[in-house]
């Protein structure tokens, strides 16, 4: 399968001179969070949602050509695996599609997972097997300032609400979410009440209905729901208690693809200023990766740690998940502490034993 055949054709767009305040209107009006920058007819870079959330200070009126990322591009022409391929290795949701020099569509996670029974054979998974078990959550009382936090550390754009007993009552969109902060803002800009008097809005307030599958679905019922009901994740419950969350990347990581680079690390949850982190979690990876060649004899696939920070007493604690793809294996394994370092190794231990556990059987 080409490319053509799954690509969006004539991308929306922006221009290098555009601002801040506009791209983002322009994301939250199209609900496309992922945009190509052009100067003219050349193509100058990738705008992502994410990563402008995850600026620190920004000028509504600074030029977004600021802030384009570099990217891989893609051939009409070329396999939609190499597609697969470049969004597993780059992390990006979507990539710009060129034909004799000229910008012709773009194609995206959504494009390739509403194909993926087309592109992989996923017949014989069910959500239990890709789902990430123990899921960020909001509760209902929680306010909406702070499901925007955990939606940036986890870099999504949905988040599921829960009750005090772990049932899934709702979903909270980022989208929802922006839009009620700015005219909060907007408010207190224009003297509509004083600081003080500022109420706090509850998740519970603003989130759309439950939408899940039971953990023993079939992974082709979960892709109809979420493209369905236009979600970027997909609550997996048991007995209508929340147990697991799959994303538009446990999908993608289904599909087999020749990757060039082995078994990849992606790391997400951390910023610039966490050097010393990002050194600590690629020694120890690639020192667990090379046992888990050796035990597995599965060479391609993906590593995937997430970290979340939380200052306590003047502490940092960290509570990292973690997700091996590399077909036929899909393991999960998550745990928590005060050294990042031990609690990085006593999830790679976990696995370990784990992994000699399944070689013995």
């Amino acid at each position: 399968m080409k490319v053509r055949e799954l690509m969006t054709p004539d991308p929306v767009t922006v221009g290098v001179d555009d601002t801040f305040s506009k791209v983002m209107s322009k994301m939250n009006e199209t609900g496309i969070h992922q945009l190509p920058v052009m100067d003219g007819n050349r193509y100058a870079g990738m705008i992502t949602y994410s990563d402008l959330l995850k600026k620190r200070s920004i000028q509504v009126k600074s030029k977004i050509s600021n802030y384009a990322i570099n990217t891989p591009t893609l051939s009409a022409d070329d396999d939609v695996l190499e597609a697969v391929r470049l969004i597993k290795d780059t992390g990006l949701s979507a990539l710009p599609v060129f034909d004799k020099g000229k910008l012709v569509g773009i194609i995206s996670r959504t494009d390739i997972i509403k194909r993926i029974d087309k592109i992989s054979d996923i017949s014989n998974l069910r959500a239990f097997q890709i789902m990430s078990p123990d899921p960020v959550a909001v509760s209902e009382d929680d306010s909406i300032e702070e499901a925007f936090d955990s939606l940036r550390q986890l870099n999504e754009v949905e988040i599921p609400v829960v009750d005090n007993e772990e049932r899934l009552v709702g979903i909270v969109k980022l989208n929802d979410i922006l839009g009620i902060m700015f005219r909060e803002k907007e408010k207190i800009k224009y003297g509509g009440y004083g600081e003080k008097e500022r109420v706090q809005i509850a998740c519970g307030s603003v989130m759309d209905p439950p939408i899940s599958v039971d953990r023993y679905a079939d992974v082709k019922t979960v892709v109809d729901e979420m493209m369905k009901n236009e979600l970027h994740i997909m609550p997996i419950v048991d007995s209508g208690k929340l147990v697991g969350i799959i994303d538009f990347s446990d999908l993608i990581n289904i599909i087999k693809t020749e990757s060039k680079e082995g078994i990849l690390i992606e790391i997400s949850g951390l910023d610039i200023y966490d050097e010393d982190l990002y050194d600590i979690a690629f020694d120890l990876s690639e020192r667990f990766l090379t046992k888990f060649s050796k035990l597995t004899d599965v060479s391609q696939g993906k590593l995937l740690i997430h970290v979340m920070k939380y200052k306590t007493q003047g502490a940092t604690k960290y509570s990292v998940r973690t997700r091996i793809s590399a077909p036929p294996i899909f393991m999960v394994q998550n745990d928590a502490g005060w050294n990042f370092a031990v609690v990085l190794s006593n999830i790679f231990d976990r696995y370990e034993e784990r992994l000699k556990k399944l070689k013995e059987k």
